[in-house]
Order: C-alpha cells, then sequence, then structure tokens
C-alpha cells in the first residue's frame, strides 16, 4: 500500500518538524490514535524532509534508526550524567552544554548528541544539539524504537507519554528533565508521567545489549 503524501508541518523548539503521512490512516486520525493511548507501532511513518536543511539532515536512511550502537546501561549511565541540569520549555542542548532543555531535547541530547545514535530526522552522528530536535511525539511513532511491553523495560529503553519523555535507568525508574522546578532528575516510573496520559516503553533499534 502507498504511503499518502499528506504532511503536517508543526514548530517545536525553533525548528520545523515535516511529518510525513501515515500507511493507510489520514495524519488526524493517526494523531487521535495516539492521543487516545492505542499503540502507535501499528502507524507506519515516512519522513520527508521539505525544510531548510540547516534545519535538518536529510530523510534518507533516517528512519531505519541503524549505523551506530549502544548498550542500554550506557544510554542510562549518560543519562543520569545530567541529573540536577535547569528545565527550560523548548530549550536546546547545545553542542557540548547541558540544556537547559526540556524533556525532549534532553533525550535527543543524550541518544543523538552524546552516543551518536540516529534519532527521528537525523542521521547517526548528525546531531549535534544545536536545535532542540524532533519532540515527543514524534518519538512515539518513530520507526527507529518499537514498543515493548510495560514488564520488559530496562534501562536504555524509553519511557514515553503523549507529552513527555524520559529514558529508563531501571525497570521502575526514569531520568528526564521534568520541569522548572525539578530541572532533570530520577523518579519512578510508575506515576511519573502526566497524569491520565498512557505510558509507551520503546526500545532503539540501535541498542546493542539490554541493561
Amino acid at each position: 500500500m502507498p504511503i499518502k503524501a499528506s504532511y503536517l508541518i508543526l514548530a517545536g523548539g525553533g525548528a520545523i518538524l515535516l511529518w510525513g503521512g501515515f500507511k493507510g490512516k489520514s495524519i488526524p486520525d493517526a494523531f487521535r490514535s495516539v492521543l487516545k493511548g492505542q499503540d502507535p507501532t501499528a502507524l507506519t511513518t515516512a519522513y520527508e524532509i521539505q525544510s531548510s536543511p540547516a534545519a535538518f539532515s536529510t530523510a534518507a536512511g533516517v528512519a531505519a534508526g541503524g549505523g551506530v550502537s549502544a548498550t542500554g546501561s550506557a544510554i542510562a549511565d549518560d543519562a543520569d550524567r545530567y541529573i540536577g541540569a535547569p528545565y527550560v520549555w523548548a530549550g536546546a542542548p547545545g553542542p557540548h552544554g547541558v540544556g537547559p532543555w526540556d524533556c525532549s531535547s534532553f533525550s535527543n541530547a543524550v541518544i543523538g548528541r552524546d552516543l551518536g545514535m540516529a534519532i527521528p530526522f537525523y542521521r547517526p552522528g548528525t546531531y549535534h544539539g544545536q536545535r532542540h530536535g524532533p519532540a515527543t511525539s514524534v518519538w512515539l511513532v518513530w520507526s527507529g524504537a518499537f514498543t515493548i511491553q510495560r514488564q520488559d523495560c530496562v534501562a536504555g529503553d524509553l519511557c514515553i507519554w503523549q507529552t513527555h519523555m524520559g529514558i529508563a535507568t531501571s525497570p521502575t525508574h526514569y531520568t528526564s528533565a521534568y520541569d522548572t522546578q525539578e530541572g532533570v532528575r530520577n523518579k519512578p516510573i510508575a506515576g511519573g508521567g502526566p497524569s491520565f496520559e498512557k505510558l509507551f516503553i520503546r526500545r532503539l533499534k540501535g541498542v546493542t545489549a539490554r541493561g
């Protein structure tokens, strides 16, 4: 079945994110599914970058999420290095800095900038933190990760709600840029996200070992 050629442009962190159509679904239907807490793995995404080349690297190979790998422990350990760093909504992490950032730009920095892995819209080694990068909603449906059962969560997995995300550091805790009062902190996964939103645990395809 061909990919629907419909696009939605979203502004986030000073960058323009262009969403591709969903296979077999219109974009409004797809977003309604995610917001209702339905499993995003049923959606097939296609990304096509039509914004300025300065905003994004080329789309070729980005959806696969391959090329550079890391262990789950390495991802979790890197996330925990930033506990105590400040939070600001839509902040960019900077090439070498510690924010201030929000939950998704924090995750972008750990996975894409520090570990050089692919993240949505960026091939491995091409995200350097100058811009915010992909937002939480993009991570929910990105084909470079896949959804797993909650009981299978280990260090290095992604904990993603509809409007918040972070990096699991154990089966029970995760680290995230939480809010302006708390900044980056490690907290329990259970009850640690926005009220009334469904939690999805997603595993990066580039993870070579659990935990």
